[in-house]
């Protein structure tokens, strides 16, 4: 892999994560953040450690067909579930995990996690099968540096890298599905004749070397981690030698109670990634290389019976941009001349951000609501801006069964182009979504 500089800057600040981790050379902290609960075991960890979880969900998206445009009177992608686009509503084993992790000695620790499942990642090929989604192992043997290397997920927004379990909803919010979820594509989406469907999902995940660690400074606890990787999610292979780099940073503050993903706590992160992007362009299908950043920042809050979560994302470069006016992928035009494509924006901006906040009614029941804002395309006029605010309900049933509702109610805009326009008839007719979900731990 070869350096770029578009990517010093980032190293520099990959530098100033080290030279701080190592200042703060305070005790190691006892209690778990994510970086700590995903990638380490604790001192009686066993060799081996069977897991995973079963989700069932069922999901209804509202139907409706396009007002206007092209594909007026067929399905709006808005209005079908991913990832088979085929209904507007439908029951599904969403995943099935299969993990077995544990200590090997005291400085090594490992994990692999399998998934199959009808989802974005088993299914984004045609038929569902099982995936490997993370293969690591930790090496604890330097002072402050801990070393993890493999497949897992990378540092980022802190919704990517709780979710799915113990998230609070349904379904990521718009920010972290179209700003974080990459999907990795061959081409921009310009040829008119050609679906241009998504190799296989990120998953908030990718291939690579990580050094990070946590330490306790009285009650609050400082996490840092800084990631060198291929920057192609979980494809093996990298189609460019441009390395993907991430940092991130976050501070703490602990209360004292609960332990683990239940720990009571007020915590402050920022975070950035950089790396480069090889795309097919323009009806020629031109082979470019495109800058992909993603910088962003925010809090979480867990005090008693309240929980309160909010972060923003700026993206430059590499904006996925949906559907040719939301058909989806692989519908024919009413002339016949033409189909619906996925579109990636590689040149465009994007900004989002979300406000979640939740209260414990009972031992076992959350009530849930999150706001969430998102712009693409910020620097062109194909911007959209969308708005959903999910309202939502967590019961759990025990320690290994718990169930949630969702409704969304969704809004979206063109600000740049006519009211009266196509896209902006489509975007007032986008539908509200409705979720159920059945999480099994075992």
């Amino acid at each position: 892999m070869t350096l770029s500089r578009k990517g010093c800057s980032l190293f520099r600040c990959f530098f100033v994560l080290v030279v701080c981790a190592t200042i703060l050379m305070a005790s190691p902290a006892v209690a778990v953040n994510w970086f700590m609960l995903q990638g380490v075991e604790n001192e009686n960890a066993p060799n081996f450690r069977f897991g995973g979880f079963a989700l069932f969900d069922y999901q209804n998206s509202g139907g409706g067909d396009s007002p206007a445009g092209p594909f007026a009177g067929q399905p709006m992608a808005a209005g079908v579930v991913s990832p088979d686009m085929n209904s507007s509503a439908e029951s599904n084993l969403r995943k099935l995990q299969l993990a077995v992790r544990g200590a090997l000695s005291e400085d090594f620790s490992y994990c692999v996690k399998t998934i199959s499942g009808n989802n974005s990642v088993t299914g984004v090929d045609e038929g569902n099968r099982l995936r490997l989604v993370e293969s690591s192992v930790t090496i604890n043997k330097i002072p402050h540096a801990r070393i993890r290397i493999g497949l897992f997920k990378a540092p980022g927004a802190e919704e990517s890298l709780g979710f799915v379990p113990p998230c609070d909803y349904v379904n990521f919010s718009g920010m972290t599905n179209m700003l974080m979820q990459e999907r990795f594509f061959e081409a921009d989406g310009q040829d008119p004749t050609e679906e241009n469907n998504p190799l296989i999902a990120g998953c908030c995940r990718d291939i690579g070397v990580m050094v990070f660690d946590a330490f306790q400074l009285s009650n609050w606890e400082l996490s840092y981690a800084a990631m060198l990787a291929n920057g192609y999610g979980m494809r093996l292979n990298d189609n460019n030698s441009n390395p993907e780099g991430y940092a991130y940073l976050s501070a703490e503050y602990q209360f004292g109670a609960g332990k683990k993903i239940h720990r009571e706590g007020w915590k402050f992160f920022t975070w950035c990634q950089e790396g480069q992007r090889t795309l097919d362009v323009g009806l020629m299908h031109e082979k470019q290389h495109f800058r992909r950043a993603r910088y962003g920042g925010g809090t979480a809050l867990l005090w008693k019976k309240l929980r309160f979560n909010s972060e923003m994302i700026k993206a430059d470069g590499m904006i996925f941009s949906g559907t040719d006016f939301n058909a989806p992928a692989g519908t024919v035009s009413n002339n016949g001349l033409s189909v619906s494509s996925y579109n990636i924006r590689p040149e465009d901006q994007g900004l989002g951000w979300y406000v979640d906040l939740g209260y414990k009614v009972f031992p076992k029941l959350w009530l849930n609501a999150r706001f969430d804002r998102l712009n693409l395309n910020t620097e062109s006029m194909a911007k959209k801006e969308f708005e959903t605010l999910t309202i939502g309900v967590l019961y759990q049933f025990s320690r290994h069964i718990r169930a949630k509702l969702n409704y969304e109610f969704r809004h979206a805009c063109a600000p740049k182009q006519d009211t009266n326009s196509a896209v902006n008839q489509i975007l007032d007719d986008l539908p509200d979504r409705f979720s159920a979900q059945l999480l099994y731990l075992f």
